[in-house]
């Protein structure tokens, strides 16, 4: 079986290229996903759109790995998520317009695999400091 880093690199190696289809092929039909700025889903089809709302955002979107940790069934990955929002990013208010903003977010992502899928993916990173770094953190204090 795949080693339990190297799957999770799967995800992140796919998703730097925009290859949505194939960044999904690691998880498990019933995906749980949690993400500051959704909460909690459940299902493949929540965690496409989320990656499919950040690629169209920032089509050059990508993950830099720094550290990687395998813990029991759990991968752990630090790194950073860096890219320019030159495309439109949907919120439930509506399409925010790009803003040329340059992005460099440090995250913690936490995925628990099972018989070879990942089948939990918790995302951890700083809401406010994306929004601040897209320079939209006034417009919602407003």
């Amino acid at each position: 079986m795949e080693g339990l880093p190297e799957l999770a690199a799967r995800f992140y190696t796919n998703f730097d290229r925009g290859d949505i289809d194939t960044a999904l092929s690691p998880f498990s039909d019933d995906l749980e996903t949690t993400d500051p700025g959704m909460g909690t889903v459940r299902g493949l089809t929540p965690f496409r759109e989320y990656l499919a709302t950040l690629k169209r955002a920032m089509p050059d979107a990508r993950a830099v790995i720094e550290h990687t940790y395998a813990a029991g069934d759990a991968v752990i990955v630090e790194g950073r998520f860096v890219g320019t929002h030159s495309g439109p990013l949907a919120t439930p208010e509506g399409d925010v317009e790009p803003t040329g903003a340059r992005v460099d977010l440090r995250f913690v992502d936490v995925s628990r695999i099972r018989d070879g899928r990942i089948v939990s993916y918790h995302t951890y990173y700083d809401q406010l400091g994306l929004l601040s770094q897209l320079g939209l953190a006034g417009d919602l204090a407003a």
